[in-house]
């Protein structure tokens, strides 16, 4: 049983913290949606606006596992991508990175770099992957867990050279539209309402309704590591398929290898595009149980299904409004997690 009041008492004091100016929060399991709410502001500079039940959220990384691991892991189950396929397959690559397999990327064994501007740093959007490829590597591949939203961006474009679709279309085909997910997309049509991020002093706007991530913005909006925005209706529900191993979407074969811990010994646990829960603290909390999986999103955002229950738990904030110096969420997010964990389970 979710108390509303407890739940409500929580997220409003995140309010009053400043730790977010918004949040919506959906709870629930395997077998539906238990508790929706919506809190606060979608912006509060130059005006401040309220948020609404349909107000979509630009949902960073958690693109990885909502559109480009989706998507991957369908090319896979239909023998049109493998696991052991290399970067050389696809890319002219150095020789440094020519073996980097699919494997690795999504498991962020890869070795290459977490980030880099590459926005300020090439000419134009084709030269994105040619610049990544000719990086010096970070680390020998397959060593340690390394984030890399560079390695997204790789296999963002090697499922559109699979397929000949552009990611957006295949997310929407495959994943999107199976679900019924009527507002999620990337470059989300602009009579919607959107909870604001920070400010682009080179547009001279605050960004609503366009990518907060400077790469994937530099990429038209649609990459393999960010770009997608969902409303809180929409993630409950594609939640909801991740509760149930995929299902409407991939085999639950083929999702049960996606959320295995792939990065063991590794102190930050690992699966096939999914962050689960291993030795090293993470976002969903303490309550949570080891091998738990689900994702965080830099602007606020994060999903987590407990392994154990199937209870979900998505929560949306833009964080970074007005300024992404607000780290407060980090913390806070895991009180979060621990209180609906223990409202589910009666403790």
């Amino acid at each position: 049983m979710i108390r509303a009041e407890v739940i409500d008492k929580l997220i409003c004091h995140g309010l009053e913290e400043q730790i977010y100016p918004g949040a919506a929060i959906s709870i629930g399991d395997k077998n539906g949606e238990l508790y929706r709410k919506f809190y606060g502001n979608r912006q509060l500079v130059p005006e401040v606006k309220p948020i609404e039940e349909s107000t979509l959220f630009d949902i960073a990384s958690l693109t990885k596992i909502v559109s480009t691991t989706m998507v991957a892991l369908k090319l896979i189950e239909d023998g049109k991508l493998s696991l052991d396929a290399k970067l050389g397959d696809f890319f002219e690559a150095p020789k440094d990175k020519s073996d980097i397999n699919i494997f690795q990327l999504m498991t962020h064994l890869s070795g290459l770099h977490a980030h880099e501007q590459i926005y300020n740093l090439v000419k134009g959007s084709g030269d994105v992957v040619d610049y990544i490829l000719n990086m010096e590597m970070l680390n020998e591949p397959g060593k340690e867990v390394v984030y890399s939203c560079l390695g997204y961006i790789l296999l963002g474009r090697i499922c559109e050279m699979l397929d000949g679709d552009t990611l957006d279309k295949l997310a929407k085909n495959w994943v999107f539209d199976p679900l019924g997910l009527k507002n999620t997309s990337y470059n989300p049509p602009r009579n919607n309402t959107f909870a604001v991020t920070e400010f682009d002093s080179k547009a001279g706007v605050w960004l609503e309704g366009v990518v907060h991530d400077e790469n994937a913005r530099f990429l038209g909006g649609v990459s393999g590591n960010a770009g997608v925005f969902s409303s809180i209706e929409d993630m409950a529900a594609l939640a909801i398929m991740l509760a149930n191993k995929g299902r409407g979407v991939i085999g639950q074969a083929m999702f049960e290898e996606a959320i295995k811990n792939h990065s063991a010994p590794c102190e930050e646990g690992r699966g096939l595009g999914f962050a689960v829960k291993g030795i090293m603290p993470v976002s969903c909390g303490s309550i949570f149980p080891v091998g738990s999986y689900g994702h965080t999103g830099f602007t606020g955002t994060s999903l987590w299904v407990d392994i154990e229950t199937s209870q979900y738990v998505v929560l949306l904030t833009n964080r970074v409004h007005p300024t992404r110096e607000n780290q407060k969420l980090l913390t806070f997010r895991k009180e979060v997690h621990d209180l609906c964990a223990k409202e589910y389970r009666g403790l």
